[in-house]
């Protein structure tokens, strides 16, 4: 979801009409109409789908008009999933700085899931990796901006804990120890892409993984 500044600045980006016609939409007013409408339809219907087409008339534009703003399909759908990927994991607030670091890697840790039937998110998932080949882009960018994101996340907070005494980790090991922290804290999405009717865990299981995962995380690089 956008944040209230952001909310503030596109309802005031618009171009006053003549009489008679409606206010338009400004450049970036135009584009982020566009993504959120994008971003809806990856998350319902298959990935392909979501054409050029559809995402006009979602977004209540001409086809035209996106590919004024976009200049092909890939590059749309790269941004639309560039901007979902960041929403699934996001950086500490200040205020939570200052926690213990069980406690900040519990909160870096945490599923920020876009709205959307869990299936359909399942299905976007498993379509990115088919077509990895044909859109390398899209599912680099999906992967940089989801898990490699918090890869960055969680390796500052190790860092930061070294400097300060809390763990004992050699500065080579660090991306090893940040690759197996998530590994062990995160469900495997392979699991459920294989096999789709399994079981999803509950919101219980998710949060007793992840602090089950971190305690003995931390056990093992204590000082």
């Amino acid at each position: 979801m956008m944040s209230d500044n952001k909310l503030k600045k596109n309802s005031s980006c618009f171009v006053k009409a003549r009489r008679g016609r409606p206010p338009q939409m400004c450049l970036a007013a135009r584009e982020a109409a566009i993504l959120r409408a994008t971003a809806q339809l990856l998350l319902e219907i298959p990935f392909d789908d979501v054409t050029m087409s559809l995402v006009a008339r979602t977004a209540g534009m001409s086809k035209r008009t996106v590919y004024e703003i976009f200049k092909s399909r890939e590059d749309l759908l790269v941004r639309a999933v560039i901007n979902l990927a960041r929403t699934i994991f996001l950086p500490l607030k200040a205020e939570d700085a200052k926690r213990p670091l069980s406690e900040r890697l519990s909160l870096l840790l945490r599923f920020n899931a876009p709205s959307g039937e869990d299936m359909n998110k399942l299905e976007l998932l498993r379509s990115v990796i088919a077509k990895a080949q044909t859109y390398p882009v899209l599912a680099h960018e999906l992967y940089t901006s989801g898990r490699g994101t918090l890869v960055g996340f969680v390796r500052a907070e190790l860092e930061s804990a070294i400097a300060s005494g809390e763990i004992s980790l050699p500065q080579g090991d660090i991306d090893m120890a940040v690759d197996i922290l998530l590994d062990m804290a995160l469900e495997n999405p392979l699991t459920r892409l294989l096999q789709p009717n399994a079981q999803q865990p509950s919101d219980l299981e998710v949060e007793r993984r992840r602090e089950f995962a971190i305690a003995m995380f931390l056990r093992g690089i204590a000082p």
